[in-house]
């Protein structure tokens, strides 16, 4: 298989709280107002049948429908089973370990606990459902990185395909709302204000793309940096977001739109570092307004608000990230 030396994004999809698919993400992001949190009327047995499904945790049915969505749309014959690969970021299913470790608890000793919870609690439990779900053959990843990772799968995405892995990448994040969930979140953050949804992208070659099938952006550069206390996150990501810049071969004056997180306790050292070094910068904040804090997936939310508004082909844009673990990352793409 030949390698790739540019990627672009062809594709996305999403079960989000704005909408189940793409234009009614789109509608809510652009005309709604107030802010929501679930997605609403999914049901896994509902959405996907009662087949297979007994067992699946509601990530695994977002990441599992978002994914056939997104394979519905570019059409199942595109690529061969073993050509497609296939990256999702997760978060660390708080709530099927919670559920594994109450059965410990409550019922009948020794260890009769449901064997269903098992496969639940293992990180790639979501990524495989979605690969036996769709036939996808190719190399299978989960990556897990709290908020930052939304970028860290789509920088893994990025060298699978141009390494010549995989002729084209499935990829994308998956958070889930869920009573344990809510629990952590309330413990860590006085204001959290947590949300769910699953966004899953197409990363091809250039040349693949044709006939009534355009590329949205080309993936210039994905950078990280790490900060080892809260006053340093400002710096770190000023830094990153310069090397990534130097990456793409792109100057500060050229960026027309920037996505930030939106975290109550480091947007504004996030934003901080955007206006050092992107001062001109459109900064959107659109996502942050309509939904809450949806974790795993919410670089690649931020993703989908920049393509939203794509501007004239050519035009540069960039996505931030930061988490409460200490890194930061950034990512410059240029809309086709």
């Amino acid at each position: 298989m030949t390698a790739s030396a540019t990627s672009v994004i062809t594709a996305w999809e999403t079960y989000s709280p704005l909408g189940h698919g793409a234009q009614a993400h789109l509608s809510g992001l652009r005309e709604g107002d107030g802010k929501r949190a679930a997605v609403a009327d999914f049901d896994v047995r509902e959405i996907l049948g009662k087949k297979g499904t007994r067992a699946m945790d509601r990530a695994a049915g977002l990441a599992v429908a978002t994914t056939g969505l997104l394979l519905d749309k570019i059409g199942r014959e595109r690529y061969a089973a073993d050509d497609l690969g296939l990256v999702l970021g997760a978060n660390d299913g708080v709530q099927s370990a919670m559920e594994f470790l109450r059965d410990t608890w409550t019922r009948d000793k020794p260890y009769d606990v449901d064997p269903a919870h098992v496969p639940r609690t293992l990180m790639n439990f979501a990524a495989g459902q979605c690969a036996i779900w769709h036939g996808i053959k190719g190399p299978n990843t989960t990556i897990c990185g709290s908020h930052a990772t939304g970028l860290l799968t789509l920088n893994y995405a990025r060298r699978m395909h141009g390494n010549g892995h995989a002729k084209a990448v499935v990829w994308g994040a998956v958070e889930e709302l869920s009573p344990g969930r809510r629990a952590v979140e309330a413990a860590r953050s006085a204001g959290s204000d947590p949300a769910e949804g699953c966004v899953m992208f197409l990363l091809e070659a250039p040349e693949a793309v044709g006939g009534d099938r355009r590329a949205l952006a080309e993936v210039l550069a994905v950078d990280f940096g790490v900060y080892p206390e809260p006053d340093g996150m400002q710096s770190a990501l000023a830094a990153s977001l310069r090397r990534a810049l130097r990456k793409a071969g792109v100057d500060a004056g050229e960026v027309g739109a920037v996505v930030p997180a939106a975290s109550p306790s480091r947007g504004a050292r996030e934003r901080a570092a955007v206006g050092e070094v992107l001062p001109d910068a459109q900064v959107r904040t659109r996502s942050a307004e309509r939904f809450g804090d949806t974790g795993a997936a919410s670089a690649a939310y931020q993703l989908v608000e920049l393509l939203a508004e794509p501007g004239e082909p050519g035009r540069i844009g960039v996505v931030t990230t930061s988490d409460a673990e200490g890194r930061v990352g950034c990512a410059v793409f240029r809309s086709c």
